[in-house]
């Protein structure tokens, strides 16, 4: 694992981690310092920043381990007043698209394990993306405080 904290004024931090799960919880809490550094999000909004960054950290490492379990995850994090930018890439056979899972609200959601990250990050974020390629998958975020 390294994280590099640019300049001290930067407000970015950079982490990568192998494809473990068990560095999840680390990420998270890396995050969370950074915004509570600045005072970025605070309650429930860093309550959000905590959850879309394991379903997003944790979406990577299942696709890193599904094509290429030596690959490697990063996770940037912008930290500014308010604001908090987030992005998780891997190197794995890029997303399906998104239709292909039933709406939230569908009773045969039910039916489906897992699946439910994108659309928590799409619901807790300010705004989401994401970039997908054959190889690898970039998802940004944004949560501003309000």
């Amino acid at each position: 694992m390294t994280i590099d904290t640019g300049h001290p004024d930067s407000g970015i931090v950079e982490i990568e981690i192998p494809s473990r799960v068990d560095f999840v919880a680390v990420v998270r809490m890396i995050v969370a310092a950074a915004t509570n550094a600045v005072e970025a999000l605070q309650g429930e909004r860093l309550d959000d920043l905590r959850w879309v960054t394991s379903e997003a950290t944790t979406n990577a490492i299942e696709a890193n381990l599904a094509a290429v379990p030596e690959g490697r995850v990063a996770i940037q994090c912008q930290v500014d007043p308010g604001r908090v930018s987030l992005s998780v890439s891997d190197e794995g056979p890029g997303m399906p698209t998104l239709h292909q899972v039933p709406d939230m609200t569908d009773p045969d959601r039910l039916n489906i394990e897992g699946a439910f990250g994108v659309p928590l990050m799409q619901l807790l974020s300010s705004s989401v993306s994401f970039l997908s390629a054959d190889r690898g998958t970039t998802v940004q975020m944004v949560l501003n405080q309000s």
